[in-house]
């Protein structure tokens, strides 16, 4: 093999967890933080416990809040549009008349000559 490509390998590396317990294993790096260990893990503890290192829980929490937010926004904006769909009579004699209304007036108009 190659001399000095490989890293620096430490016999005595000390793991410590954010629990408070610590071991101590081999590793290329001198020490180590971890989140989780087999003494504070759900798994190995047999207690539940959430484990919320990036607020995951609370930036799922807001998504379903925008989620119903916008849900209730959407909602209103279809009552909107189907309240303006139906015709009310003083929309249609505003604007132009439409085929059908055309032809029932020509129909009345040929029916009294």
């Amino acid at each position: 093999m190659k001399d000095g490509i490989h890293p620096k390998l430490y016999n005595d590396t000390v793991v410590t967890c954010a629990c408070g317990s610590s071991f101590v294993t081999i590793s290329t790096l001198p020490s180590m933080t971890v989140d989780i260990c087999s003494a504070c893990h759900p798994f190995y503890t047999g207690q539940q416990k959430f484990v919320d290192t990036e607020g995951r829980i609370d930036k799922f929490k807001k998504k379903q809040e925008l989620a119903s937010q916008k849900r209730a926004v959407a909602q209103e904006l279809k009552k909107a549009k189907d309240a303006k769909k139906t015709p009310s009579k003083s929309h249609s004699t505003s604007a132009q008349p439409t085929l059908k209304e055309m032809l029932e007036i020509a129909r009345k108009n040929s029916s009294k000559k």
